[in-house]
């Protein structure tokens, strides 16, 4: 028995001399290492275009008397590429945009007992990109495109889908020569992984103009050109394209030149209209509209005003919206020869006209004048007194008894109280109301004859 107990003591004595051997001996091998890091280069991210790389750098924490040697593995061998699957350092390399790949580093201490940490990093691999999807261009401008998110190293080809439309040099420079759209496309090849391409989709515009856009004619019966023209007309606007004009007062005049097709000049396209001014003397206005029918189903339309003046006319100018800020507006009539001067007249009459439930002279003795016309020249200021409805309310103003002739100005009031029954002029209501008191006055008085007969 004690033979036994001796041996067991013997025993536990040896291990416990062998630990203290194994933790103070100098130069006992023994791993302490506790982690695995990986750092990537400077400046690096572990998100990289198609072609790019993020140069990985493997290393331990903790200490050992050991070697530690490194493995490194990717949870996807066809989104990136490692240059090396051991070592201290690889490199990855993006092949397939839009993909997320796992990259492990193993570190192994060689030493007994022996530790092998792990760590992980995500690897993106980001798609390219192009400055604008859509754009909108005229005919005639430029506009560089761009494309991001390509490696270094990597080339990138741009070409049109109609050279009639848009053209594009090496550098995604894109030039609009004519109307309609097109696909301006990117491709870029990178050194290593997938090849990407975007396009952004081109519509051009035609430039269209009409000349004049206000013309004066200052006697009877004289002529005066309208001229459309088509620049860049492209697919949308061609020789082949018709015109229709309009006018819309005949007492103006006529239009005695209405062509319905262009004339072709290199790649300009133009037709020019001959207005007649009346032969009666009369002041009128007309607006000149050409409406192009273009390919498909597209129109356009411009419009030219033509101002006949063969004799004396007034014009009215002046505030045309009034608020709480500002209630009150100033209103000029002026009285013109034919030719657009101003007539010197100090004898005429000036009479305006206004909805007195909108607007209300803003002081007597401010407007005592406004009857007077001086040098061709008459004014008023009126104030605000309600909101008007979106299309506003009028001021008008003619001169002696000529009301026929009557010129007018468009004034919209905002911010203040509105009128009742949702604006309309008050002139109603204070018609409807006195009718309304004089039947109860009416009615009083038959009552009270009524009942003093049945007295009597």
């Amino acid at each position: 028995m004690k033979k036994n107990l001796l041996l067991k003591a013997a025993a536990v004595l040896t291990m416990l001399m062998l630990a203290l051997v194994i933790i103070v001996v100098p130069g006992t091998a023994h791993a302490l290492i506790t982690g695995a890091v990986i750092t990537p280069g400077s400046g690096e991210s572990y998100t990289i275009p198609v072609g790019g790389t993020v140069h990985l750098t493997g290393s331990y924490a903790g200490t050992t008397t050991g070697t530690v040697t490194y493995s490194w593995a990717q949870s996807s061998v066809t989104n990136v590429s490692l240059s090396a699957a051991t070592g201290a350092t690889t490199t990855v390399t993006g092949l397939v945009p839009g993909t997320s790949t796992t990259v492990t580093l193993t570190a192994t201490d060689t030493e007994v007992p022996g530790a092998s940490p792990t760590t992980t990093v995500t690897i993106n691999v980001s798609a390219m990109t192009i400055s604008n999807a859509t754009l909108a261009l005229n005919g005639g401008a430029t506009q560089t495109l761009t494309v991001g998110n390509i490696s270094s190293g990597s080339t990138t080809v741009w070409t049109t889908s109609d050279a009639a439309v848009a053209t594009v040099n090496a550098s995604g420079l894109v030039t609009a020569v004519g109307a309609g759209t097109v696909y301006i496309a990117a491709t870029n090849t990178p050194t290593s992984g997938s090849v990407q391409a975007l396009s952004c989709l081109i519509t051009v515009s035609p430039i269209i103009t009409i000349t004049p856009t206000t013309q004066n004619i200052t006697a009877a019966s004289t002529a005066g050109s309208i001229q459309l023209k088509v620049e860049y007309g492209g697919n949308l606007i061609t020789s082949a394209s018709t015109v229709s004009w309009g006018n819309s007062n005949a007492t103006a005049g006529s239009l005695t030149v209405a062509p319905t097709t262009f004339t072709v000049s290199g790649g300009t396209l133009t037709a020019t209209a001959t207005f007649l001014s009346n032969s009666t003397g009369v002041n009128a206005t007309s607006t000149v509209t050409a409406t192009i029918a273009g390919a498909g189903s597209f129109t356009a339309s411009k419009t030219s005003n033509v101002d006949v003046r063969t004799a004396r006319y007034l014009t009215l100018t002046g505030d045309s919206t009034l608020n709480k800020t500002d209630r009150y507006g100033d209103y000029t009539l002026t009285l013109h020869e034919a030719n657009g001067t101003v007539v010197n007249d100090d004898t005429s009459v000036v009479h305006w006209s206004w909805s007195s439930s909108y607007l209300s002279v803003s002081s007597a003795a401010l407007n005592d004048s406004r009857a007077v016309m001086t040098d061709g020249v008459a004014r008023i200021q009126l104030y605000g007194r309600y909101n008007t409805t979106s299309s506003g309310t009028r001021i008008y103003a003619w001169i002696n008894s000529d009301s026929g002739n009557k010129v007018y100005s468009t004034v919209v009031i905002s911010g203040l109280s509105s009128l009742p029954q949702t604006g309309q002029d008050m002139t109603l209501v204070y018609v409807m109301g006195g009718t309304a008191a004089a039947l109860l006055a009416a009615a009083g008085v038959w009552y009270g004859i009524r009942k003093k007969r049945t007295v009597a």
